[in-house]
């Protein structure tokens, strides 16, 4: 059968620490110095390892490419951190490990080969099931078709071993129209089947959206949590600072999941490059026993975002760029993106720095002027939070001269030329 489940039990006899992570997309050939996004990779990892992770999941787009230097550099990466006490590892295939090769089943092979385990796992940990799925074939929204039966199987045995307790099901691509990012690049056959299950927790990569973001966490007929990446950010289009942002390589980010002993399991957000978690007062707690999809609190918040003084000024540098700095606007959460009106009737939107991490937001911020043509404006500074309301107060920066038009250029990573 092409796409059966392997199947494995483990019993661990400590308190029960996973760490959830996708995306790293490691180089597929040999580079002459160690990469961007494998440094990433080793980073995260060594955070999990001193948060006590016994297990790790990985959701996906090992490498950039169907590679076995980019596998081999994946498990290379855990033997780096763990040493021989390697902790349970799910590994699943993304879009990415599905390039490059002639069949999808050869990428299959390969996969297997490497890595030492099937696509598509499902693992009894502590009587929790923990289901890892990869895609059937490289499509960026529409992978899993094939699969779904199959999948079924494996979450109505779950169901019938472990009743009301949550089935964690780790996929590459989200259900569309469900958290962050997935009305762009999610999957349209894994929605309907997940709405069977109000236990069904779904822990999905593929997006890079930022998990700090509260719409990384969405609930429905079931929950479901965008993962991000440690190679890289993405977020929507739209904006002059591009859809990928400034840095956006420097920020790995995933999650931990800790088992407690009070009958839940809390769903912490970890910054890697800062060693720590984040919003630990929004931490998701999982109930041991979910009948309804219906413990998470309503994340949207009701007040505007405010900007807090009236006035911002313009700064240049040595090459007469053109600079917007004015204090940061405050919301319930953070505030998401600017919005800057010229006096000449244009509008231009800016992500703030709040995908690096929420505590380390400057508190002074300075926009570059991009895409825009040298002149004298008027200029007012709205902010916006993460559900697209706009503050009514705003800053004014008045008789900014821009004195040369600029291009952004999105970088993944600084090794990596366009």
């Amino acid at each position: 059968m092409e796409f059966k489940f392997e199947r494995k039990t483990f019993n661990i006899n400590e308190r029960l620490r996973i760490g959830i992570i996708s995306d790293s997309q490691l180089s597929p050939v040999r580079r002459k110095n160690e990469t961007t996004f494998r440094n990433n990779l080793v980073l995260s990892l060594s955070v999990l390892k001193k948060q006590g992770c016994n297990m790790i999941i990985f959701a996906g787009d090992i490498g950039n490419m169907a590679s076995g230097f980019a596998y081999d550099t994946y498990k290379a990466a855990f033997k780096s951190v763990f040493g021989e006490k390697i902790p349970i590892i799910q590994s699943i295939m993304g879009n990415h490990d599905y390039y490059g090769l002639r069949t999808s089943e050869n990428c299959r092979r390969l996969f297997t080969k490497k890595i030492g385990s099937s696509p598509f796992t499902h693992y009894t940990v502590n009587g929790f099931h923990f289901i890892g799925v990869s895609p059937d074939c490289e499509k960026m929204s529409d992978s899993y078709r094939k699969i779904l039966p199959y999948l079924k199987i494996e979450i109505e045995l779950a169901k019938k071993e472990c009743g009301d307790r949550p089935i964690f099901v780790t996929t590459h691509n989200c259900a569309e129209n469900t958290v962050y990012g997935s009305d762009d690049w999610g999957d349209k056959g894994l929605f309907d089947l997940f709405s069977q299950y109000p236990n069904l927790i779904n822990f999905a990569g593929h997006l890079h959206y930022s998990l700090l973001d509260e719409r990384s966490v969405w609930q429905g007929a079931f929950t479901a949590f965008g993962t991000q990446s440690t190679s890289y950010i993405e977020l929507e289009k739209g904006k002059v600072n591009g859809s990928v942002p400034p840095d956006a390589y420097m920020f790995p980010m995933g999650y931990l999941l800790d088992f407690g002993e009070e009958e839940s399991i809390t769903v912490r957000r970890m910054n890697f490059r800062l060693g720590k978690e984040e919003k630990p007062n929004m931490s998701v707690k999982i109930p041991y026993a979910v009948t309804k999809a219906d413990f998470i609190s309503e994340r949207k918040h009701n007040s505007l975002p405010v900007m807090p003084n009236a006035y911002g000024h313009t700064e240049y540098d040595e090459n007469g760029n053109t600079y917007l700095c004015f204090d940061k606007g405050e919301s319930d959460d953070f505030v998401h993106s600017y919005a800057v009106f010229y006096s000449d009737g244009t509008r231009y939107d800016y992500f703030s720095d709040f995908y690096k991490g929420i505590s380390s937001m400057a508190d002074k911020v300075k926009l570059p002027v991009y895409s825009k043509s040298p002149g004298v404006y008027n200029i007012k500074v709205y902010a916006i939070d993460s559900y697209g309301s706009i503050s009514d107060s705003y800053t004014s920066i008045d008789r900014s001269e821009v004195r040369r038009r600029k291009t952004y250029r999105r970088k993944l990573a600084p090794e990596i030329k366009y």
